[in-house]
């Protein structure tokens, strides 16, 4: 792995599934000491309460088993490679911003926990499968969408690649929405809040509040924030609360943040996470490797 521009992706909620990191635990020990470390932070039995899928697939539940998860695949995969000489550049979608900050060494694993444990359980207070819902528009490439029509209840919240943006917002007002806007197929999502819109702002807040006596470490690896496309390490790490509080009630510029890695001569692209998902938003255009890591069989086939 050396002498390589890389980027390491982290995927983000709606990655997750049922019995996430059973197999993992059998396996190694320290992985099921981590589990076990995990319920002890969150006050639950982790692993239990993902066999459950209707829980898992709430936010406060969902957010740290796929974080829990993905850093057991981060600490596999950096116990393998040797990255000298390799320009790494991380990101992560929404929830996978975390797993890339943890990657970049900017919290130990319990105090990111804790972290991302306060965000689901912040991000919960709005959640109501009646009130709101969020879904994914699948466009044409060169479809342009006028940043105008939204509002009124609806609003962009993720912009993954050229062909695919997911909205969100009060449930009545987004289907009058898709009536009124043909923008392509609209695919519904399996969540019950309007993540990353204004509506997410009492959330955000108390979010901060949570997090106030957090002490992040500087980051010394180019890791890029998905709304703002700041760099951390360009930035003081008391800055990353702020950073991290904003992110919840702003629209993930997905597309962007890839852009902007990919004119840095990257080569690489390598996604970790319980699935493959933002690998599909790489252009077409980028001629590099694209690599899945989501277990530890497919690092052992990537070193």
């Amino acid at each position: 792995m050396s002498n390589k521009n890389l980027s390491i992706l982290f995927t983000g909620q709606g990655s997750q599934f049922p019995e996430m990191g059973v197999e993992l635990s059998n396996k190694f020990n320290w992985v099921k000491e981590r589990y076990q470390q995990s319920s002890d932070i969150l006050g639950y039995d982790i692993l239990k309460k993902q066999e459950n899928p209707n829980l898992l697939n709430l936010t406060e539940y969902s957010q740290p088993a796929i974080f829990v998860y993905t850093s057991i695949l981060i600490d596999l995969f950096r116990s393998k490679i040797n990255d000298s000489g390799t320009n790494i550049t991380l990101a992560g979608h929404s929830l996978g911003e975390y797993a890339a900050l943890y990657f970049a060494n900017s919290l130990v694993f319990e105090d990111m926990l804790r972290v991302v444990k306060f965000r689901g359980e912040a991000m919960s207070i709005v959640s109501d499968p009646v009130k709101y819902a969020m879904c994914a528009i699948l466009k044409k490439e060169d479809q342009i969408i006028d940043n105008s029509i939204f509002g009124n209840g609806v609003f962009l919240a993720n912009l993954n690649s050229s062909k695919q943006v997911v909205i969100c917002g009060l449930r009545n007002e987004l289907e009058n929405f898709k009536e009124k806007h043909p923008l392509g197929k609209y695919i519904p999502l399996n969540v019950s809040a309007p993540f990353h819109s204004e509506l997410m702002i009492e959330s955000s807040n108390l979010f901060k509040n949570k997090i106030s006596n957090v002490v992040f470490n500087d980051v010394e690896t180019d890791v890029i924030s998905n709304h703002m496309l700041i760099n951390y390490k360009n930035i003081s790490n008391v800055e990353y609360s702020n950073q991290l509080k904003v992110q919840i009630h702003s629209p993930v510029m997905w597309s962007d943040t890839i852009q902007k890695i990919i004119s840095t001569n990257v080569d690489s692209f390598i996604e970790i996470g319980p699935k493959k998902t933002l690998l599909n938003f790489i252009p077409k255009s980028f001629i590099g490797e694209k690599i899945a890591i989501t277990n530890d069989e497919e690092i052992e086939n990537y070193v």
